[in-house]
């Protein structure tokens, strides 16, 4: 019988990079962890068929929160730049302050990561990873498996997660959120709720809104330049002016790129600072019928926030991959590129939140057709 559940988030290619080191490394652990705690552990892991972004996450995690043993998020620049890694690591870092067991959430810092160290990262998901207290491991990757070194630290990391999962056990966490279950009863209105909501949702209609107009922009530069090198085909320009012209289109992408990394990572710092309050409202609706048609105006402003940063996220994503083709003519477009890149990967997390509250919304039973 399994006693506990450990969570393992990575990306794969990492994985892969390294001779398969970051998976080995997670049975390592869940070894020495049996070993020191005498309990046996289900580990999850994508390559065995554990959490793939296709499943539910959330739903997973919620089924078995009582069970969980750790959840270990292996920081990498690629880990930050996965929206599927970033949602695990939002979803299970709010869980976990939530239910009061920070210590059982223990990123391992596998690769250094640009800005992980800045006192105020831009990218919310940095700042959120800084809050917790990570084990360095860029040295110990290197390491042999059966050195002295490595099993020391595989030993130190088994012992600090049995450590913390005692005291979890030993804590009044289960107390703490009866006692918040209780404490809701006398927060505010359905209407206060509802209030506090709406003075965010200006902010992320017009943080949407810039980014459409920056995906406008992109897009107006990028035809002059595709419809210039094409007008030259036919005279068969010199390399020299092909690269004059790519090298002003980088430069001309360079503002609305960077204004699109600024505003990804703005919605979806804007989201998490929401997403509480907004699955409160939802989760309350059933429980006050006398206030449904004030619900039902609140989820048609969902749902229209939801379609309007579809519509734009797709734009955006259109947009990359189409430009794509062009960042292997010229490098002074890789970074403007790059930068509309991590602006997507943030929106994309953004999206799998807003998504989710159209999931409770329709699960909570509420029929706002009704007359």
């Amino acid at each position: 019988m399994t006693d506990s559940q450990g969570f393992w988030s990575y990306v794969r290619k990492d994985d892969d990079a390294d001779g398969s080191r970051v998976t080995q490394l997670a049975r390592d652990v869940v070894a020495q962890y049996e070993m020191l705690s005498n309990e046996s552990i289900e580990l999850f892991l994508d390559v065995d068929e554990g959490i793939q972004w296709g499943d539910d996450w959330e739903k997973k995690l919620a089924d078995s929160i009582g069970k969980v043993a750790f959840f270990i998020p292996v920081l990498t620049p690629r880990y930050f730049a996965s929206a599927s890694c970033r949602a695990e690591l939002n979803t299970f870092a709010r869980t976990a302050t939530e239910l009061g067991f920070r210590n059982l959430l223990l990123p391992l810092l596998y690769v250094d990561v640009p800005g992980l160290h800045d006192d105020a990262p831009s990218d919310p998901l940095l700042s959120l990873a800084k809050r917790f207290q990570w084990v360095d491991w860029r040295d110990l990757r290197f390491a042999d498996r059966a050195s002295a070194d490595y099993r020391r630290a595989i030993s130190a990391l088994a012992e600090r997660l049995v450590a913390a999962n005692r005291e979890a056990e030993a804590s009044t966490a289960s107390d703490d959120v009866i006692s918040r279950a209780e404490a809701r009863e006398d927060e505010a209105g359905v209407l206060d709720l509802l209030a506090k909501m709406e003075e965010s949702f200006p902010d992320l209609n017009q943080t949407t809104t810039e980014i459409g107009e920056a995906v406008e922009e992109i897009g107006a530069q990028t035809q002059a330049a595709s419809d210039e090198l094409q007008a030259n085909a036919s005279a068969q320009p010199s390399f020299a002016k092909r690269l004059i012209i790519l090298r002003s289109l980088a430069a001309n992408l360079s503002g609305p790129s960077s204004r699109i990394l600024r505003k990804g990572q703005d919605f979806a710092r804007l989201l998490l600072d929401v997403d509480l309050g907004v699955r409160a409202i939802i989760a309350r609706a059933p429980e006050e019928p006398e206030s449904r048609q004030d619900f039902c105006e609140f989820f048609t402003q969902i749902r229209g926030m939801v379609a309007a940063s579809e519509r734009g996220l797709g734009g955006l994503e259109s947009m990359v991959e189409s430009a794509a083709p062009l960042e292997g003519l010229s490098k002074d477009l890789r970074a403007p590129l790059r930068d509309m890149r991590q602006g997507v990967t943030a929106m994309v997390e953004g999206r799998e939140v807003m998504r989710k509250w159209l999931t409770l919304i329709d699960e909570s039973g509420i029929d706002c057709n009704l007359t």
